[in-house]
């Protein structure tokens, strides 16, 4: 993970809500700290030499109070400055690795952003971040026990040393010696280094299609997840001329007595093999689809960086240049107070393409990231395009 510009805000986590309402801004920030200093992960950086984190015993974030109430344009104001805080990287060793931001729109109108970076957070514990600051502000006495990230340490060292993860281990040597990278159609030469520029292209597929997706899923006794991958793999293929690919997809990484409170960075992507074949039914495709992923899940205790140790040299670099994401639906719930997320603006990505979907009450939104210094706006648009006539097409066998 790079302390360089690019490579460091390419795994910032934000997200910012809108609050309406009379804010106590002192309770939020309150809250916020109470959350930090429950959880050593939050109050983590890395060591000068990068091989370990230090945990500061106690970390006082300021929390800022940009006010653009005074502006003609409030909300461009606050677009510009939510460009300008994405662009922003963390200083690993200095920390902290977590910033929060309040920014007054009118008398009864806010703002709220958090930034974290990747290496103390991932997309679990955002959701666990917010649920506290949220409880805690509202007064509420019901704050779950706190889980520590150095216990999900301490199970994760017991776990290499276990014959199950080398067992898995194995499964991921033989299974991928033979895997070949994606043959990307590029529309500029490949980078000699790797870069992180991006953007994203996000489509929200209406009600209708969204339910006839749902209940064919169920008829073909699978998930949304399932038909959805299956059905981005098959797009990947006709992209990429090629019917095999290795898509990569997100585990918690959490073991079942740590998954529901732990704030830290357990998840990581796994790479799941897939054939496709244009002779199958939909019904087979997603069959297959399902069993590719049951198969890995059951050696997911592998991080990313030790399945990546067991490929060969030439293999690592472009293993897994694509993937897709279910995202956890983010809410934060203050007491008097209405809240929305505000889009966040990105520029940056970690992979070549990402699909990442969003269920939004009876609606899916999709989310296209890609790296700018690979395609044009123009391929990228065309792609999502025809992915969701794919899915239209999936309903007509």
């Amino acid at each position: 993970m790079s302390q360089d510009k690019h490579g460091s805000t390419a795994y910032n986590e934000s997200i910012t809500f809108e609050l309406t309402g009379k804010l106590a801004i002192d309770r939020l920030r309150n809250a916020i700290h109470t959350v930090i200093h429950r959880h050593d992960a939050l109050r983590t950086s890395i060591a000068a030499d990068g091989f370990a984190q230090i945990v500061r015993p106690v970390l006082n974030v300021e929390i800022p109070l940009l006010d653009y109430s005074s502006e003609d344009a409030p909300d461009e104001a606050l677009n510009e400055w939510l460009l300008a805080e994405s662009q922003q990287p963390f200083d690993l060793y200095q920390g902290p690795l977590i910033r929060t931001t309040i920014v007054k729109l009118s008398p009864e109108r806010y703002a709220f952003n958090i930034c974290i970076h990747h290496l103390v957070s991932d997309g679990w514990s955002l959701v666990v971040i917010l649920e506290e600051i949220s409880k805690i502000y509202s007064g509420c006495l019901d704050i779950p026990p706190i889980q520590q990230f150095t216990d999900y340490l301490q199970w994760y060292n017991q776990d290499t040393q276990s014959d199950i993860f080398k067992k898995s281990e194995l499964f991921w040597s033989e299974n991928l010696r033979a895997v070949s990278p994606l043959r990307l159609p590029l529309d500029y030469s490949a980078p000699e280094q790797r870069t992180y520029n991006g953007a994203r292209i996000s489509i929200q597929i209406p009600s209708d299609l969204t339910f006839a997706l749902k209940q064919r899923s169920m008829a073909w006794n699978a998930t949304l997840f399932h038909t959805l991958l299956g059905a981005y793999a098959y797009q990947m293929t006709q992209f990429c001329q090629q019917n095999t690919i290795t898509i990569g997809i997100s585990v918690s990484g959490r073991p079942t007595h740590l998954a529901e409170h732990l704030v830290g960075y357990c998840s990581h992507f796994i790479p799941i093999y897939l054939k496709t074949d244009e002779n199958l039914t939909w019904n087979k495709q997603v069959e297959r689809t399902k069993a590719a992923i049951s198969q890995a899940f059951k050696h997911q205790n592998v991080p990313l960086a030790r399945i990546l140790a067991q490929c060969p040299q030439e293999q690592q670099q472009n293993l897994m240049q694509v993937t897709f994401n279910l995202d956890i639906p983010m809410t934060l719930d203050l007491v008097d107070l209405q809240t929305q997320i505000i889009p966040q603006p990105v520029t940056s990505a970690r992979y070549a393409m990402g699909l990442n979907f969003i269920p939004e009450l009876d609606r899916l939104h999709f989310d296209l990231d890609y790296n700018t210094d690979c395609f044009k706006t123009e391929k990228m648009q065309e792609f999502l395009e025809n992915f969701i006539e794919l899915l239209q097409g999936a309903l007509t066998e």
